[in-house]
């Protein structure tokens, strides 16, 4: 009980301490005089204390009166800070904020859009998680990120997806490499090479549509190390290993020894898409969303 009274009054007698007059104080609040004068004398009572000595012209506080007016005044600041900070995590502009992407900060406009969302909310604390699409999935699902970089298809899993573009695949060679000569490549010509190329385990469609295209070029591919890291695959061509088939946008952040050609028959496409879990998107979600390239 002597909380909520405490909390009712503590505005109250923090300006009445401001102002040492009870009709600018009253003012303030918008409440009579006599209404203030009434919460005062309650808080006194239920505290056990006079806070106030109050004469015909003058009020002022007493010993007690001023260490309450001190530390009430700390503790509004305190509650004050702490409702706009709910305020704000309602709204979206504070809080937390998790996204996975798969390795390809790139893909989907991805830095970009954090970069965006970084400068509009900076009360928001974004975090990135580099992980494959199968585990964002999980992720997603478990609530432990708020928005995935994925690429499809998720094989009817339940989640929300808006298409983020794709991009190309490309072989990726040392440009000592003999096949660097030109500006691009046919895919036939790779029928020599050890193909370095993403597991199937790691990405069971991009695998499959791989071999699909190297059996309409005519061949069956020379298959070296698979893995589900793109930058695994790219170091692995770079000492010699083979010719890694990546996604595209890996050029901008590889050694420049490296060299990253199209391959004219191999018509295979990276998509992207921007994935949440089913039902309703918190502010901070919903804000970034709205940030991502359409």
């Amino acid at each position: 009980m002597l909380i909520a009274i405490m909390l009712r009054f503590a505005r109250s007698f923090c300006v009445l301490a401001e102002e040492l007059h009870f009709g600018r104080a009253a003012a303030r609040l918008h409440v009579t005089q006599p209404a203030l004068s009434h919460q005062m004398k309650a808080l006194e009572r239920d505290i056990g204390c006079a806070l106030l000595r109050r004469t015909s012209h003058q009020v002022a506080l007493t010993e007690a009166g001023a260490v309450l007016a001190s530390a009430l005044g700390a503790a509004l600041d305190q509650v004050n800070r702490a409702v706009q900070q709910a305020v704000d995590v309602a709204r979206g502009e504070a809080g937390a904020l998790a996204v996975g992407y798969c390795e390809l900060p790139l893909a989907g406009g991805l830095a970009d859009t954090v970069q965006r969302f970084a400068a509009l909310y900076p009360q928001v604390s974004v975090t990135l998680h580099s992980m494959p699409t199968n585990d964002q999935v999980a992720a997603l699902l478990g609530g432990s990120i708020d928005i995935g970089f994925v690429h499809p298809p998720l094989d009817g899993k339940p989640l929300t997806l808006r298409p983020a573009g794709g991009e190309s695949m490309v072989a990726a060679l040392p440009r000592t490499h003999p096949s660097a000569r030109g500006t691009t490549l046919h895919l036939r010509d790779l029928a020599g090479e050890r193909l370095i190329c993403c597991s199937e385990a790691g990405a069971p469609h991009m695998y499959r549509a791989m071999l699909a295209a190297c059996a309409r070029a005519g061949f069956t591919p020379r298959l070296g190390a698979e893995d589900k890291s793109w930058h695994a695959m790219v170091n692995q061509a770079a000492a010699g290993l083979g010719v890694a088939l990546v996604p595209a946008s890996l050029a901008a952040s590889t050694a420049p020894h490296m060299l990253f050609l199209p391959v004219e028959g191999l018509d295979l496409t990276l998509q992207t898409a921007i994935a949440t879990a089913p039902g309703k998107l918190r502010p901070a979600v919903a804000g970034f969303l709205a940030l991502c390239p359409a």
